[in-house]
Order: structure tokens, then C-alpha cells, then sequence
């Protein structure tokens, strides 16, 4: 066979196995993200020591009016 083609052939699998191994890494790195966000908020609230009924009712006061859908304005949206 063509020198070539079995270079390119063998990059193809060499770039299969990297996105199959790339694929099972985020997942991980998006929880690892989500708990470093996660512990920066608790950071955040306890240097401003808020306490916990304050800070729940700033949540509430910025927190955006829920809308209907058209289609059955009795089920709101979700974000």
C-alpha cells in the first residue's frame, strides 16, 4: 500500500483514540469546574458574612421574573 495512506490511515486511528480519551476526561474536568465555582461562591458569602436569610433573600430580590410558555401558560419556563 501507498506509504502515505498508511500514514494517514494511522493518523486516523491515533486521532479516534485521542478524542475517545479526550471525551471521557470532560466530563471531569467540568465537575472539577463546577465544585472550584462552587467553592469560590462559599468563599465569596463568607467574606462578606452574610448571613444565611440575608443572602437568601438578595437571591430572591435579583432573581428574574419567571415567564409562561405560549403554548400552556400554566408550565414556566426553565432556565
Amino acid at each position: 500500500m501507498n506509504p502515505q495512506i498508511n500514514k494517514v490511515t494511522n493518523d486516523i486511528q491515533k486521532t479516534k483514540e485521542k478524542i475517545v480519551e479526550l471525551q471521557a476526561l470532560l466530563p471531569e474536568l467540568e465537575r472539577k469546574k463546577v465544585d472550584l465555582e462552587n467553592t469560590e461562591i462559599v468563599r465569596l458569602v463568607r467574606k462578606a458574612s452574610v448571613e444565611p436569610k440575608e443572602l437568601a433573600g438578595f437571591l430572591e430580590s435579583i432573581k428574574p421574573p419567571r415567564q409562561t410558555t405560549q403554548e400552556n401558560p400554566e408550565i414556566t419556563a426553565k432556565d
